[in-house]
């Protein structure tokens, strides 16, 4: 069997005011039965800060403004967008392959709530899955969706 090439996917968006949207999706883990991808989104004023952000480095200036601040006069726009992304990526998906978001925001209590909200009423094609432990999402992509 050969071994099929995992690169990882990335959404650049210049929003309104000034504002920068970042989505990627990496190879996470990897499987007997496939690979696992994370899922990653950010929105900030400068691409340093995301980057950083992205990055895990925690203890700059600008990703402790990141985690503690919402940039939320966006959100509808914002989730239109991702989720027309998310749909792409998922159809690329090879089977036996999962999509994992996390949520991560500043309160990402509240983000679980609102995603839980949209995917149980706008996503009708695919099943996602909720973990309210961990805070996140995931989808499985079945040998019966191809």
């Amino acid at each position: 069997m050969r071994r099929r090439k995992v690169k990882k996917k990335l959404l650049t968006v210049f929003l309104p005011g000034k504002y920068l949207m970042k989505l990627q999706l990496i190879s996470w883990i990897k499987t007997s039965s496939g690979t696992i991808w994370l899922a990653s989104l950010a929105a900030g004023k400068s691409k340093r800060q995301i980057n950083d952000w992205m990055n895990k480095r925690t203890k700059t200036k600008r990703v402790q403004k990141l985690d503690s601040t919402l940039t939320g006069k966006l959100t509808v726009k914002l989730m239109l967008r991702v989720m027309a992304q998310v749909h792409k990526w998922c159809d690329e998906l090879p089977v036996g392959d999962m999509f994992v978001f996390n949520c991560e925001s500043a309160e990402p209590q509240k983000q679980f709530q609102v995603w839980g909200k949209w995917l149980s009423r706008k996503e009708k094609g695919y099943t996602w899955v909720s973990n309210k432990e961990l805070l996140s999402f995931y989808f499985y992509k079945h040998r019966d969706l191809e």
